[in-house]
């Protein structure tokens, strides 16, 4: 009987802990276009941006996250540029996101080891939709960023990613110099930095009842 119930509570501890991968949290940041008006002038006419997060960890280096973001995008063609678009007027429109992406942590990470395992630089990579007022396009997200973990599930961190769209019509000019090229190298981009804070949620079947 004791062999019974010592094993019943490896087993609801182990399951239980398996199931304490799921962590939620918010990032709050700017977002900003590369384009026509702006070929690679990073953070060009900032807008503010918020994102709510969900993150499903399947170990201590690889994260799954599901992420829906809002915010704006503007520009303006350049006074001093060599190049500008036929049509010269600003833009601002506003943006809304989702997307999934894949997180590759650098060192091992778990926000409920604080004290050990609190720190890591991560990579990631996904794929998502967007519309930004006018239209529906997919995007394909990369970027990097740092996370550290102080106490308690909490986990604080800042990223920076960019977003290859396929879509060319962000600024309201299609490029269409070269129409062979054009779905590959003329679409416009758009980018994304923050900071974030999430949440490691609890998982209350964790502790073995019988030893509660």
């Amino acid at each position: 009987m004791r062999i019974f119930l010592l094993a019943l509570c490896l087993s609801y501890t182990l399951f239980g802990f398996s199931q304490e991968r799921k962590d939620i949290g918010l990032l709050a940041g700017t977002s900003y276009y590369l384009g026509d008006y702006n070929p690679g002038t990073q953070f060009y006419q900032p807008s503010p941006l918020f994102s709510i997060l969900g993150k499903y960890n399947f170990n201590d280096f690889y994260t799954l996250r599901l992420s829906a973001s809002y915010g704006w995008l503007k520009g303006s063609p350049k006074s001093d540029a060599v190049y500008n678009p036929i049509s010269t007027e600003p833009f601002s429109k506003q943006l809304l996101a989702l997307e999934l992406d894949g997180e590759i942590n650098f060192m091992s990470f778990d926000s409920r080891q604080h004290e050990k395992q609190n720190f890591s630089p991560y990579l990631l990579l996904g794929i998502g939709v967007a519309y930004e007022g006018s239209s529906l396009f997919p995007h394909i997200p990369i970027g990097f960023g740092v996370k550290y973990s102080p106490r308690g599930r909490f986990t604080f961190g800042a990223e920076w990613r960019l977003h290859k769209t396929f879509n060319d019509n962000i600024d309201g000019h299609v490029n269409i110099t070269d129409i062979r090229k054009s779905f590959i190298h003329n679409n416009d981009w758009f980018g994304i930095a923050g900071l974030f804070v999430t949440y490691r949620l609890e998982n209350s079947s964790e502790l073995c009842p019988t030893y509660r």
